[in-house]
Formats: structure tokens, sequence, C-alpha cells
């Protein structure tokens, strides 16, 4: 309950700020501030997509690792083993 008056009485200061602005300045100062975290959210999502495709990235080299691993073990290892798979030197 207490939360819900502090948060009533920020949106009030809120929005006394803004009422006492111009109306064209608030509305120059809102498409700013809007225009800015649009700006931000494309940054972070553009770093997220970067990061993303980068795990892909690591994750298709650790594979391909493995495999050339896995590929040599074989070519090295006696004959004698049999159907075991060698073991990851990771």
């Amino acid at each position: 309950m207490a939360e819900q008056q502090t948060e009533n009485f920020f949106d009030s200061v809120i929005d006394s700020f803004w009422a006492c602005l111009p109306e064209e300045t608030a509305d120059n100062l809102a498409t700013f501030k809007k225009d800015v975290l649009r700006g931000f959210r494309s940054a972070v999502d553009s770093f997220v997509d970067t990061s993303i495709a980068e795990v892909d990235r690591h994750l298709e080299n650790a594979r391909r690792m493995r495999e050339e691993w896995n590929a040599r073990c074989a070519a090295e290892a006696p004959n004698d083993l049999g159907d075991e798979t060698p073991p990851n030197p990771a």
C-alpha cells in the first residue's frame, strides 16, 4: 500500500514537471527523450545480436575442434581399443 502511494507521489511529481513546461517544449523534450531511448534500445539490440552470433561461432568452432581431436586420437590410437570413444582433451 505504501509502495503504491509512493509510486503515485512520484508520478504526480513527474506529471507536474511536464505540466510546468510550455506544451511545445514538453512535446519536443518528450520526442528527444523517446529518440534517445530508441537509439539506446537499438544499440543494445545490436550488441545482443552480435553477442549471440559470437556464441554461435564459438560453439561451431568448438564442435569442429572436437571432431579434429577425435579424428586425431582415432588415427593415433592402437586398433585394440575397439568401439571406445577417445577422451576429450578439454
